[in-house]
C-alpha cells in the first residue's frame, strides 16, 4: 500500500480516536451535581429572547469564584491602555473573505447594526496570505487599503479588532476550487499527490496532497524553509502596515494550525512553538504595543484535548484556542448520548485549556466557538452552555460567524440576518449582558434569571470606569455600594467607586 495513503487512512482513524479519548477524558470530570457556586444555569432571559430553550441539561459553568488559585480558572486577563481586563464579545467575520475577493460581506452599517443590537465589543476580521502577498515578497497594497476602509467601520464603533490570518485545509490550491482558503498557489507545493474533497468537510485535512502542503510548509524534510520565512515576513508588513490603527487589538498569528503528518507533541514542541516566536519577535520589531493571539493546534485540542504548545517570550501574548465538541464539527445534535459526550469535551476542554493558560501565564480567549445548526435539537442548551463557560471562566469569546441569512431563518448559524433582524442564535447573543471592561482582576461574572451579577478586585494601575452593557429597554435595576450611571444610548453602565477591602460587587436586572 501507498505509505501517503496509509498514512491518511491511519490519520482517519486517529481522529475519531481522538474524539473518543477526548469524551473518555471529559467524563472523569462532568460534575455529578449541579454547581452550587451560583454561575449561570443558561435558562434566565435567553430562552424568552429567542423563543423555547432546550431544558433539564445542567451549567457547564463550573466554579465561577476568584481567578487567582481557582480549579479550572486563569489568572491572566487581555487589558486595554487603561489596564482593565477586557471581556471581548464579537463575531468572526467572516465565512465569506474566504472567498476570492478575500473581504467579508459587511458593510458600514452592517457593522453599527451588529455593534447596536449584539452589544458586540470586538470582532475577529478574517484575512488570507494569499490576497496579502500573491507573488514572494510582493504585497497587494490594494488589498490592504481595503482592509483599511473596514477597519474604519469598527473604529467608529469603538470596537476592538483581531486581524485573523486565516487558513483551512492550507490553501484553495491544495485541493481544487472551493476546498479551502489560506496560502498563496506559490506556496501550495503538494508534490503532485491526489486530492478529494470529503464530508464532512474537516477529513480534507487528511488527503495526501493537502498533508504534504502542510508538511513542506512547516518544512518537515528539509526542502522549504522559505515558506516559513515568507510568512514571517508578511506578517510583519501587515502588523507595520496596521500598527498605527486604534481600531487594531491584536494580531491571531494562524488559524486551527495543523501539523500535516506530524501532531500533537511531535509538532506543537518542537515545530510550532519557535516558528510562533518567530512570529512574535518578527511583529515586535514594528509592533510593541499590539496584543499577539497564538492558537494551540486545532486537532484533537478543539475537541478538548491537552496541548502540546511550549512557552513563549514576550509581553501581551494570549492563548486563542477554539471550541468545536466533535458533535460539532460533524454535523451532530446535542441530546441523548451525543449530547452526553458533548459535556465530557466541555469539562475536557475547560480542565485542559486552563491548566495551559496558568502553565504559560497567558490569558485565555476563545477565538471560534458556535457553529451548530439551529435546527438540531439541543442548539439552543449548547449555546447557553458555552456562553455560561465563558461566563465562568470570565473570558470572552469571538462567535462563528457573522455570515448573514438571507431569508433570516431560525435555523441559521449566523445571527444577522442579511438586511434586517435577527435569527434565533442572534437573539440569544443579543439577550446576553456582560462586562466590557473591568476596573482589576474579576472574581466573578453570572448572569442567571434576567440578573447579571459581576464581581472584581482592585488592581494596582487600573484607571477608568468598569463598563456593563445590559440589552433590553428602559434603564435595568442596579444593585451596588460603588458610584454608578447608566447611558441609555449605549444601554452602558458605568461603575467608579472605591471600595474600602478592595472588593466590588455590581448587579444588573
Amino acid at each position: 500500500m501507498n505509505a501517503v495513503y496509509y498514512r491518511v487512512s491511519l490519520f482517519r482513524r486517529l481522529w475519531i480516536a481522538t474524539l473518543a479519548a477526548t469524551c473518555l477524558a471529559g467524563l472523569a470530570s462532568v460534575p455529578a451535581a449541579a454547581d452550587p457556586s451560583g454561575s449561570s444555569s443558561g435558562s434566565g432571559n435567553t430562552g424568552s429572547a429567542s423563543g423555547s430553550g432546550d431544558s433539564g441539561s445542567s451549567s457547564l459553568s463550573g466554579d465561577s469564584g476568584s481567578a487567582t488559585g481557582s480549579a479550572g480558572m486563569t489568572s491572566e486577563y487581555l487589558r486595554d491602555d487603561q489596564g482593565r481586563a477586557l471581556i471581548l464579545h464579537g463575531l468572526n467575520t467572516s465565512g465569506s473573505a474566504k472567498d476570492e475577493a478575500g473581504l467579508p460581506w459587511i458593510s458600514d452599517a452592517d457593522v453599527v447594526r451588529e455593534h447596536q443590537q449584539l452589544g458586540t465589543n470586538s470582532v475577529r476580521y478574517l484575512l488570507q496570505w494569499r490576497k496579502i502577498e500573491p507573488q514572494p515578497g510582493i504585497y497587494d497594497e490594494q488589498y490592504l487599503d481595503a482592509v483599511a476602509e473596514r477597519l474604519r467601520w469598527y473604529r467608529s464603533q469603538d470596537m476592538h479588532v483581531i486581524l485573523d490570518m486565516h487558513q483551512d485545509t492550507y490553501s484553495p490550491y491544495a485541493c481544487g476550487a472551493g476546498a479551502g482558503n489560506g496560502a498563496p498557489q506559490w506556496a501550495t507545493l503538494t508534490d503532485g499527490l491526489p486530492c478529494t474533497t470529503q464530508n464532512p468537510w474537516v477529513l480534507t485535512y487528511l488527503q495526501p496532497a493537502v498533508v504534504r502542503a502542510y508538511d513542506n510548509f512547516w518544512n518537515k524534510n528539509g526542502n522549504h524553509p522559505e515558506l516559513m520565512t515568507r510568512y514571517t515576513a508578511m506578517w510583519q508588513h501587515v502588523a507595520q502596515r496596521f500598527r498605527d490603527e486604534p481600531a487594531v487589538y491584536g494580531y491571531d498569528l494562524m488559524n486551527e494550525p495543523f501539523g500535516g503528518s506530524r501532531q500533537f507533541a511531535e509538532f506543537e514542541g518542537p515545530v510550532l512553538t519557535p516558528f510562533y516566536q518567530g512570529l512574535i519577535d518578527a511583529i515586535r520589531a514594528v509592533d510593541v504595543h499590539g496584543w499577539i493571539f497564538a492558537e494551540p493546534q486545532s486537532f484533537g485540542v478543539n475537541q478538548g484535548l491537552g496541548s502540546d504548545l511550549g512557552a513563549l517570550r514576550g509581553d501581551r501574548i494570549a492563548l486563542a484556542p477554539h471550541f468545536y465538541p466533535g458533535a460539532v464539527d460533524l454535523g451532530g445534535s446535542n441530546t441523548g448520548i451525543v449530547g452526553f459526550l458533548i459535556k465530557a469535551e466541555f469539562a475536557a476542554w475547560r480542565a485542559n485549556m486552563t491548566g495551559l493558560a496558568r502553565k504559560l501565564g497567558r490569558p485565555l480567549w476563545i477565538g471560534e466557538v458556535g457553529a451548530m445548526n439551529f435546527g438540531v435539537p439541543g442548539a439552543r442548551q449548547y449555546t447557553s452552555d458555552w456562553l455560561d463557560l465563558a461566563d465562568s471562566l470570565h473570558i470572552g469569546w469571538t462567535y462563528w460567524s457573522n455570515d448573514p441569512d438571507a431569508g433570516c431563518a431560525d435555523n441559521a448559524v449566523g445571527p444577522m440576518c442579511l438586511n434586517t433582524g435577527l435569527t434565533a442564535v442572534g437573539r440569544i447573543l443579543a439577550a446576553r449582558p456582560y462586562p466590557r471592561a473591568v476596573a482589576g482582576d474579576p472574581t466573578q461574572i453570572s448572569y442567571r434569571d434576567g440578573r447579571l451579577t459581576v464581581s472584581w478586585k482592585d488592581r494596582a494601575g487600573v484607571v477608568g470606569p468598569t463598563e456593563i452593557w445590559f440589552p433590553g429597554t428602559g434603564t435595568p435595576p442596579i444593585t451596588s455600594s460603588d458610584q454608578c450611571r447608566w447611558d441609555a444610548a449605549s444601554r452602558t453602565l458605568f461603575v467608579t467607586g472605591a471600595a474600602i477591602d478592595g472588593t466590588h460587587t455590581v448587579t444588573v436586572g
